[in-house]
This record gives C-alpha cells, structure tokens and sequence, in this order.
C-alpha cells in the first residue's frame, strides 16, 4: 500500500534525523521495509538517504562488508540521479557519488562526477568541499588546505554551518598530512564549533572531536 505524500514526506524527515544522528543502518532497514511512493522526487530521497548511509557503513562499518555497501550506495546514488529534479537533493548526490567511485577505484569518473557538479553549482560551497576531499585522497594537500578555505568562507556567508564545519574538518585532515599538528587542531576546534552551531550532526561533532582529542594527547 502507497504512503499518501503527507506520509512519506514525514517519513522522510525521521529518516534523516536518524541519519543525522549515525543511524545509517536503521535509516536503511526503515526505508526498505515501509518506505512506499508514487513520487519520483520522494524516491530519488529515499534513495539518496540510503546511499549515504551505504556509504557511511562502506567506511565506518564492518571490513569484510565495505566493498559490499559501497556498491550499494553507489547503485543508490546513480538511481536517485536518474529521477532528481530538486537542486537540493541533485547536489547531495552528486557530492556522495564522486567518494564512493573514487574508493571503489573508479577514479577518473568521480572526477567527471565532480567537474559536472561544479559545472552545475559552481557558487554551491559543498560541491567544493566535495572537490577539496578528491584533493586531499589523491594527495594534493596544499591545493586541499586552499579549497577548504573557499569552502569556508563561502559557506559562512551561507551561514551553512554544518558545510563551514565540513570544510575545516577536511582542512584539518589535511594539514595532518602536511605535519602541521597547530594549524591541524585549530582547523578541527573551528571545525567543532561549526558542527556544535548547526546542531543537526552528531556523527560528524563526534568524530572531530575525536580527532582533536588525538592531536592533544
């Protein structure tokens, strides 16, 4: 039985809060058993929210399944790009699928992922910080230090703090990479303070702050 639109909308915004709290896979189990709409747009969410949370548990979850989720997300994110017409989910996507294809070793397609998102949404802070992450995983870390600081910047004018958060917590990655351990922890402690100030990504706070706490042993 097809969710009436009211439904499913709710729906979705409960899956994203547990998303948002690193429930990713709850988020999964939830869409794929009660999940159900007529509505390309609601589909291509669903879809988006699942390939994230693959992703996540490709990086964050068992070994022996990484390669398994990954590619589930990455079937996930192709199939929301095929219905999406919304910008704010298209960008989402198309953020999400250059990592999973750049893990998976299909390097040189997450790079055209990347380019035709910035082509797209070139004033989109996230969309560069997308970019400075490709950066920063093919070693390139000063060119990472300087989108970060794009990324920063841009989204702060944006007030898009969870985005401003992303970008210092990947700069901070980076100048870990370029062994410069104060400029690192600056980056993660602004980092903090950006994911404390939007209040919607307990995974990310904790997982910067684990980063900080590794810097000040």
């Amino acid at each position: 039985m097809l969710m009436s639109e009211k439904m499913s909308e709710e729906f979705l915004k409960d899956t994203q809060k547990l998303y948002n709290q690193g429930k990713w896979q709850t988020v999964i189990n939830l869409i794929d058993t009660f999940f159900t709409s007529s509505d390309e747009q609601q589909i291509a969410e669903a879809n988006k929210l699942e390939a994230w949370s693959y992703y996540y548990l490709g990086i964050k979850g068992e070994k022996s399944k990484k390669i398994e989720n990954l590619e589930k997300a990455e079937n996930n994110f192709k199939s929301a790009l095929e219905k999406v017409k919304k910008n704010d989910i298209k960008i989402s996507i198309m953020n999400g699928l250059p990592l999973v294809l750049w893990i998976l070793d299909k390097k040189e397609e997450a790079w055209k992922v990347s380019n035709k998102a910035i082509k797209e949404f070139e004033k989109v802070p996230s969309v560069w910080n997308t970019r400075s992450i490709l950066a920063r995983w093919a070693e390139d870390f000063e060119k990472t230090v300087e989108l970060c600081e794009k990324v920063y910047e841009t989204a702060k004018k944006n007030k898009d703090y969870r985005v401003v958060g992303h970008g210092k917590h990947n700069q901070g990655d980076a100048f870990v990479k370029l062994d410069e351990r104060e400029k690192a922890l600056e980056s993660y402690q602004k980092a903090e303070e950006m994911y404390v100030k939007d209040g919607k990504s307990a995974f990310h706070l904790e997982a910067v702050r684990d980063k900080i706490r590794n810097i000040e042993k």
